[in-house]
């Protein structure tokens, strides 16, 4: 028996019955262009699953279903595909691809068109295909395996899901997209460009769903593992509670004789959401209550509060201050770009220490020249690039990237560099 309803097998196919010029035209020709007055009846129609829309916008094919239907009963098995083994289909794509070059090349055009039909429904059959379990399984998933009740047939429903996905998985991965551009390799139309292209489009994105749907499924799985794990637990220790009645609690224990005073727990309260009015014995304390809340609130006073004024201090002008050091080595880079020569760093240290002797100021050497070294890295990219630093030094032994400097030379970047 079927599932559905008579009438709604009716409805479908009072449609058919009332639209069949625009379904025959579609099957005939191949398709139907939709204008403003059958579009209605075109979109009702897609709706329904009797047409699917074709490339290009407004016009419309025959469903898979509806068109492999008509063919069985006018005789004609042509676009009759199994989809379960890809590697069928990518050899069935491949033949209708050489046929429909062929008629190109020698100009057959009818049986230039019909190939293309045949490899345009192929495609469409197997996207649908595959579009539609992928469907199928991700319902599933989010509606946890509803269809069926306890959690031992979620578990098998889930790993059944599961196994089917990565044999799925192992269909697609049979697909080469380097294949599939191949059959484009020569002056092909655009409308089989375009019908290849979006096949391997299809491809890519139905890849990355179905791996997606497969980590789902081994979360779903693992988790559905462990709630039935629990629940088996739960089932074991009630059987158990159940063969040992020395566990159970007596409902009356708070009444029992044996139990002393102190362990004696009171019988449940009966408690209810709302306060009973006709209880004669609550009036009064209803009443008080009622009048302490048609009180007027006590104002709350207000603290006084102790206050002082603020004195701000004189604002202090600082000097300014800076790094003697440093800006010796400003100097020595003025007097490079100044006077455009090369200066040494450890020759203007030897050149000025009487005078940093007689402002009580020394360094020595090589922090100097790590120095200036340092202020050279801190330079921005244009003060770069109108000077250039010259390392001496010699390698470290049992390195070859690592050097001990003696001295570092500053000079102006020629101009044409």
């Amino acid at each position: 028996m079927s599932g559905f309803d008579s009438d709604q097998v009716a409805s479908l196919l009072r449609q058919l019955g009332h639209n069949d010029q625009l379904i025959a035209q579609a099957y005939v020709q191949g398709y139907i262009s939709g204008d403003d007055s059958n579009m209605n009846h075109l979109m009702a129609l897609h709706k329904s699953g009797i047409l699917r829309p074709d490339d290009d916008v407004g016009d419309f094919r025959t469903s898979a279903d509806i068109k492999q239907m008509l063919n069985r009963l006018m005789r004609q098995q042509r676009g009759y595909r199994q989809m379960s083994d890809m590697g069928k289909v990518i050899n069935a794509l491949s033949d209708s691809v050489t046929d429909y070059r062929d008629s190109i090349l020698n100009q057959q055009v009818d049986d230039a068109d019909y190939y293309l039909e045949q490899l345009d429904d192929l495609l469409y059959d197997t996207k649908d295909s595959f579009s539609g379990s992928l469907d199928n399984m991700h319902y599933a998933i989010s509606s946890q395996f509803g269809f069926v009740s306890t959690l031992g047939a979620k578990v098998r429903e889930n790993e059944k899901a599961l196994n089917y996905a990565q044999k799925l998985l192992i269909e697609l991965k049979q697909i080469d997209p380097n294949v599939c551009y191949q059959w484009l390799d020569w002056a092909c139309p655009s409308e089989l460009a375009r019908k290849i292209t979006g096949f391997i489009e299809w491809f890519h994105h139905v890849l990355d769903r179905l791996a997606h749907i497969i980590e789902k499924m081994r979360v779903s799985l693992f988790r559905l593992r462990r709630d039935e794990k629990q629940a088996n637990q739960l089932r074991g220790m009630a059987r158990y509670l159940r063969s040992h009645p020395e566990f159970e609690i007596d409902p009356n224990l708070h009444d029992a004789e044996h139990l002393p005073q102190s362990l004696k727990f009171a019988p449940a309260l009966a408690l209810r959401g709302y306060v009973d009015v006709r209880n004669t014995g609550l009036e009064t304390d209803l009443i008080e209550l009622v009048q302490s809340l048609r009180k007027a609130a006590v104002a709350t006073a207000l603290k006084t509060r102790e206050s002082c004024e603020v004195i701000d201090d004189v604002t202090e002008e600082l000097a300014y201050q800076y790094d003697f050091f440093e800006q010796q080595v400003e100097l020595l880079f003025e007097r490079s770009i100044i006077e455009s020569i090369a200066c040494s760093a450890l020759e203007y240290w030897q050149l000025n220490q009487p005078a940093w002797q007689l402002e009580s100021l020394e360094m020595p050497p090589k922090d100097w020249i790590e120095l200036v070294f340092s202020c050279y890295c801190k330079l921005t990219n244009d003060q770069q690039q109108a000077l250039t630093i010259q390392m001496k030094g010699k390698v470290v032994d049992g390195t070859n990237n690592n050097f001990t400097f003696r001295d570092v030379v500053i000079e102006p970047r020629p101009i044409d560099a």
